[in-house]
């Protein structure tokens, strides 16, 4: 995400954080692993995912064409919000610069040879994994990922699942860079795959004692650097910016950005301040949006499943019954009389 009032991205307390934890799990990663970063819309996602693929860039600089340690690329959706497959696979397969594919959708595909036969998904499944073993590839990066699952069709959220497993073999490491759609719809559904990840929030600022602080030095620094009327306009209006942003760093910056505007180079008031705020339906669609990635992120968060143990009330076994079965009482007066009989 690229700075809209300033030439630089302000570095703010949870950027830098996640941006830290993200990048040293990735960097460290043994393989057999899916690093997921999600967090809401225009929170800086895209900037940290690129910070992490110049990081790999520095740590695994090879001279040799033909080795490809990692491979970066964004998703895009190719039919109803979501990417299929068989997309999914040729832009992997291109990504990895494989001879076959790497022309597809070009200017001059035509000039390229094109084989009659090797597009369907399972022989690009195929190629995908003799391509990366071939490039030596131990890092797949993804933006956008919760295209993946953007959908409510469960087999088609694991057909798309499946399609990327080649990407986190044993010597391999995934890392997925989405929004919270990522984390409640698909991602941790399938066994085979939340047993592999390790998530990461980018979480946005709250209403609460250890954020407001940070959120207003936020504030201030934007202060000293736009003109305001009133000069503390932004301190004045810090929850109400916090609610109506979401606590999300890219939102306030778009409001700011948008209020800059209408004030036509003048310095923004109250009245213009408040005319940039997004409408109520564009506010809750995405704390919506924040509350059901928060929600799922909680499930399989490890302090909360152990109070979840420690608080669970035990499960009453069932009292089960043959027909005409009676309730005998077992317990004895006294030591039962043998006959002499």
């Amino acid at each position: 995400m690229k700075p809209m009032l300033f030439a630089a991205q302000l570095k703010h307390r949870n950027f830098i954080q996640t941006r830290d934890t993200f990048t040293n799990l990735v960097s460290n990663s043994p393989g057999n692993k899916i690093i997921a970063l999600v967090g809401p819309t225009q929170i800086g996602k895209s900037t940290i995912f690129e910070h992490v693929v110049e990081a790999l860039g520095k740590v695994l600089h090879t001279d040799n064409p033909a080795i490809m340690p990692f491979i970066s690329l964004t998703i895009a959706a190719s039919q109803d919000g979501r990417i299929s497959p068989k997309h999914l696979s040729i832009k992997l397969l291109k990504a990895l610069r494989h001879p076959m594919y790497m022309h597809i959708g070009a200017f001059d595909e035509q000039q390229h040879y094109r084989p009659s036969r090797g597009r369907d998904e399972g022989s690009m499944r195929d190629a995908t994994e003799v391509a990366m073993e071939a490039r030596s590839t131990m890092y797949s990066l993804l933006d956008e990922a919760h295209h993946l699952t953007h959908t409510k069709d469960r087999e088609v959220r694991s057909n798309v699942l499946q399609s990327i497993k080649c990407l986190m073999a044993i010597n391999r490491t995934l890392a997925l860079v989405g929004g919270y759609e990522l984390a409640y719809r698909g991602l941790f559904d399938s066994a085979h795959f939340v047993g592999r990840v390790i998530c990461v929030e980018f979480a946005p600022y709250a209403d609460c004692e250890g954020d407001i602080g940070e959120w207003n030095s936020i504030l201030k620094f934007f202060s000293e650097r736009i003109p305001l009327s009133p000069k503390n306009l932004l301190i004045a209006e810090s929850i109400i910016l916090l609610n109506v942003s979401n606590g999300s760093f890219g939102l306030l910056e778009k409001i700011l950005w948008t209020a800059h505007i209408l004030s036509c180079g003048k310095s923004i008031t109250r009245e213009s301040l408040r005319a940039a705020y997004p409408t109520k339906a564009e506010h809750d669609v995405i704390r919506r949006d924040i509350v059901a990635g928060q929600k799922a992120i909680s499930k399989i968060n490890a302090a909360a499943f152990g109070n979840s143990i420690l608080t669970d009330s035990p499960v009453p076994k069932r009292n089960v019954k043959r027909p005409f079965q009676r309730n005998p009482n077992r317990i004895l007066n006294d030591f039962p009389v043998i006959a002499d009989e």
